[in-house]
């Protein structure tokens, strides 16, 4: 009798075990990012009592004979459903969701990393993004980014800093004749006289010097077309009088700039400004190209001119996109990439260790990460203002949950039914 005890036994505790699993997962309903656990049942050895015997000229085959050796059923597993939850609109910028393949990468108070589905990421005190826990979130910096050199190697903690400063920038820094610091659009009337177009540039400090183009002295030029002489003038804050200057000719034929050529990578000429505020001086090269959107038909005077250069801003607000970049907006109206963050693929996901608190980690059998940037090869987009929502279907664990109180209660009577007849047996022999 003693073996189907021990039988019922098992089954008794692989059905408390399945409840454990029901009950993990509705636990777990509203938890962001979770993902549910089924478990499957396996028979455990049995004892053979008589071998098989293969079929003779005289006599047929003989199965073997074998029954429960007291551990009928064992866990065979327990898997993870690794499939992508609903999503949960939230409205807050660092909460993140991941729309398809992959997990966002963290780093663990012991310095090494996990990974998670369980985007409700926050900023603390320094500007770090961090996971409820604290755990950092991993991606690339901006220069990182501005390089395209992300990889798996060169993570660091991603950090948006309270009232980051974005440096002023001088008009003509880093220009040339394909990126000219100057640049005009429109149409300057070929019947016109002289035309002037205000354009304000910056000095290394960020302070606005206004400056005027100057359009003077048409000529018409055999064959049709025009020649403009183009120059400039400002006055600096404090000066008597403003100061003038030459760039050059410039010659348009039929309403289109011809000469020079629009793509000459010479310069037309240099805006020399020494501002007396103490910033360095300004030499801003202007090129035919800055004029390539300029027309001059016979028709009215419409121009527009603006310069690249900015004055010191702070950060006001900041993105996230579908691919990870984080954007943030600054008060002098520009924009700057401020990282990026990373996403890891695993080949078998239901490989990776739980942790607890939705944050998984490299096992044997998960693989190595394949970490890369969002919606690039087998990685998912990322949904900034969402949260993905537990996968958990409560229909499918209130049926485990019958099947497991069936379960227990089958193999209870099975132990029942064992002790009522030992007893039988004992009183016999009485």
């Amino acid at each position: 009798m003693s073996g189907s005890m021990y039988a019922a036994i098992s089954g008794l505790n692989v059905d408390q075990a399945l409840l454990g699993v029901v009950s993990e997962n509705i636990a777990n309903v509203n938890t962001v990012g979770y993902k549910a656990s089924s478990m499957t049942f396996a028979q455990a050895l049995q004892q053979t009592l008589s071998g098989a015997s293969a079929p003779t000229a005289t006599l047929g085959g003989i199965n073997p004979v074998q029954e429960a050796a007291g551990g009928a059923v064992n866990v065979a597993g327990v898997q993870i459903n690794t499939n992508e939850g609903t999503l949960q609109s939230t409205g807050i910028n660092t909460n993140l969701a991941i729309q398809g393949n992959g997990y966002f990468v963290v780093q663990t108070s012991q310095g090494g990393l996990a990974y998670t589905r369980a985007g409700n990421f926050s900023l603390d005190a320094n500007g770090n993004l961090v996971t409820p826990q604290g755990q950092k979130v991993l991606g690339w910096s901006s220069t990182t980014v501005a390089n395209k050199a992300q990889t798996g190697n060169n993570m660091v903690a991603l950090t948006i800093p309270p009232n980051q400063t974005l440096p002023a920038t001088a008009t003509g820094s880093n220009s040339s004749s394909t990126n000219p610091p100057i640049t005009l659009s429109g149409n300057l009337n070929s019947q016109d006289t002289s035309a002037s177009i205000p354009v304000t540039v910056y000095d290394s400090q960020g302070n606005q010097i206004p400056v005027t183009m100057t359009f003077t002295h048409p000529t018409a030029v055999s064959g049709g077309g025009m020649t403009w002489t183009v120059g400039y003038s400002y006055q600096l804050p404090g000066a008597s009088t403003a100061t003038t200057g030459t760039l050059g000719q410039l010659t348009w034929t039929n309403g289109q700039l011809t000469s020079p050529s629009p793509t000459s990578t010479t310069a037309l000429g240099t805006i020399a400004i020494t501002p007396n505020d103490g910033s360095g001086p300004l030499n801003i090269s202007v090129y035919p190209s800055s004029f390539a959107n300029l027309t001059d038909y016979a028709m009215s005077t419409s121009i527009t001119a603006s310069a690249n250069g900015n004055p010191a801003g702070t950060l006001e607000n900041y993105t996230i996109g579908s691919d990870g970049t984080i954007t943030g907006s600054f008060s002098n109206g520009k924009t700057q990439v401020l990282g990026q963050v990373a996403l890891a693929n695993f080949t078998n996901p239901g490989g990776l260790l739980n942790i607890g608190n939705t944050l998984w980690q490299q096992s044997p059998n998960s693989g190595n990460p394949q970490v890369g940037t969002a919606s690039t090869g087998q990685l998912g987009s990322i949904a900034a203002g969402e949260l993905e929502g537990s996968n958990v279907s409560l229909a499918n664990e209130f049926v485990n949950m019958i099947i497991a109180q069936q379960g227990y209660q089958a193999n209870s009577k099975v132990i029942t039914v064992s002790q009522t007849l030992d007893t039988t047996l004992v009183n016999a022999i009485q």
